[in-house]
């Protein structure tokens, strides 16, 4: 899963395997070292209504409706968003292959991209 702030915006993409997994059992997770502590993030489940965030001690949590993943691992939905409070903007994404590719990133298990010229 890789994880990108801008300012009040989070952006969650997740590999085929991970919107398999968040489908499947609930809840996937991931973490970056720092020398002096750990960044962990994550998105789950809930029974809440919208999608929710919370950030406590070095852990970003996003929590989205059970229902809005039925069948995401499925379907053509690239993903969701919901803005808290108007203010922090949250993505929910399946990461797809770049257009132009880089040499140092293997893009093998990400989806292809829709726009890819076949």
């Amino acid at each position: 899963m890789k994880i990108r702030i801008n300012g009040d915006t989070i952006r969650m993409r997740l590999t085929p395997e991970e919107v398999t997994s968040l489908v499947k059992t609930g809840s996937i997770s991931d973490s970056c070292q720092f020398p002096n502590a750990t960044l962990r993030y994550g998105i789950s489940t809930s029974e809440e209504g919208t999608i929710s965030a919370r950030f406590t001690e070095n852990h970003i949590g996003i929590s989205v409706p059970a229902n809005q993943l039925n069948d995401w691992d499925s379907d053509n939905r690239v993903g969701f968003e919901h803005k808290l409070d108007d203010r922090l903007l949250i993505l929910i994404e399946k990461d797809f292959q770049c257009l132009h590719p880089r040499k140092h990133e293997n893009e093998d298990h990400l989806y292809p991209n829709p726009t890819a010229t076949k």
